[in-house]
């Protein structure tokens, strides 16, 4: 493969409306399934750039570069979190508790400057490039929404990237096998009998239930698990209680287990199910157990995809950008697409400790060094050029 096209030199010239773009998005976030005005201007962009697309669903765009009879796809998502930016900058978000403290709008960014390269040399590519503007990624429905519909059911491969505040900007991973972890949920309700505090011989404690139950539930993965398994099981809420001196009737515990198989994955419900019904059975309790499986499995890159993504990055970048990382337990709904066609997530380094922009996505002070838009809008450029 080699491109030949000098996509150093076109991002750089681009970087300025690339990043202009990443602080409007910034400014204007808008939760899943519900970026009306993000949508508005990425079409507008797209007109500008004169690329045909099309709406999905309500809020969903894919442009549309090449003629070729390959079709590959480059994948941005476009919500935002329900956060409250707790940063002073000049474009700090004015949807009050809502931000982009995922990167969703460098992602968007980088898609908008790698689209205006390739329309530039259109004439050049060996495919047809879908530009996927995918809704709703943190709530699972976007990138299923976009496969349900049929947009890409003759694409053969499919490219998308994230950008990680704690992953040094200038930093890039290309890997193939697994890459980011299913997601499931789960709550479990406690049913005690309440009481006065004074009384506890009258009451069924729901709050000492509920306890006992989080802290077995910490020996899923250390006691039941192969040691050469990964995986988490996170207990990030529990609920019990309404005053000081009353013996709490009720308590909510919800958490979140991720994994890398099917196998650890049931091996774990199984036992959330069992320990939670033992251990209320122990203290008099009685449960409810509401497991739901992800809306996506893992994210997989394939081989061969991976390796072409690589070869292609690495015409761009100098070998010394490229890093080996072990995977993570975040999640991404990229694997529904990857379920379906060969495809590949590259992780892209954004976080910078000189400029105070290394928190971790999702925190309420993530920000990013903006050299890691324009990094993000080569890889893309770079994998539909070397087609």
């Amino acid at each position: 493969m080699t491109i030949n096209v000098n996509i150093n030199k076109e991002a750089e010239q681009l970087s300025s409306y690339v990043v202009r773009l990443r602080k409007h998005f910034h400014m204007y976030p808008e939760l899943g399934m519900e970026e009306f005005e993000t949508s508005k201007r990425i079409k507008q962009e797209l007109t500008d750039m004169e690329i045909p697309f099309i709406q999905v669903g309500e809020t969903g765009v894919i442009g549309l570069v090449g003629k070729g009879k390959k079709v590959i796809a480059l994948r941005a998502d476009m919500d935002a979190l329900p956060i409250t930016e707790n940063t002073e900058v000049g474009y700090k978000s004015k949807n009050e508790g809502v931000m982009h403290a995922c990167g969703h709008d460098a992602h968007m960014a980088s898609l908008l400057g790698a689209a205006q390269i390739l329309k530039k040399y259109e004439d050049q590519l060996n495919c047809t490039v879908k530009l996927i503007f995918q809704p709703s990624e943190e709530n699972c429905k976007g990138a299923k929404l976009i496969c349900d519909q049929g947009h890409i059911d003759d694409v053969e491969e499919i490219f998308g990237l994230h950008v990680f505040g704690d992953m040094p900007c200038g930093t890039i991973n290309i890997q193939e096998g697994p890459r980011m972890a299913a997601t499931d949920i789960f709550e479990i309700k406690v049913k005690g009998r309440g009481g006065h505090a004074g009384k506890p011989q009258q009451c069924v404690d729901a709050t000492v239930a509920g306890a006992a139950i989080v802290m077995n539930l910490q020996t899923v993965v250390s006691r039941e698990l192969d040691p050469n398994a990964s995986a988490v099981l996170t207990v990030g809420k529990f609920v019990s209680g309404t005053a000081h001196n009353i013996i709490s009737g009720e308590a909510t515990i919800r958490g979140t287990v991720r994994t890398f198989t099917h196998e650890d994955g049931r091996l774990i419900e199984n036992a959330i199910h069992r320990i939670a019904d033992s251990t209320a059975q122990a203290y008099r309790a009685k449960v409810q157990v509401d497991y739901r499986h992800s809306l996506h499995p893992e994210v997989m890159n394939d081989k061969a995809v991976t390796e072409f993504a690589l070869e292609s990055a690495k015409q761009v970048f100098p070998e010394k950008m490229f890093v080996e990382m072990e995977k993570i337990f975040l999640g991404e709904d990229f694997s529904v697409y990857q379920q379906r066609i060969s495809g590949c997530f590259a992780f892209v380094g954004a976080g910078n400790e000189s400029l105070g922009r290394a928190y971790p996505n999702h925190h309420d002070k993530f920000n990013m060094d903006e050299k890691a838009v324009v990094i993000a809008t080569k890889l893309y450029a770079a994998f539909a050029m070397a087609q």
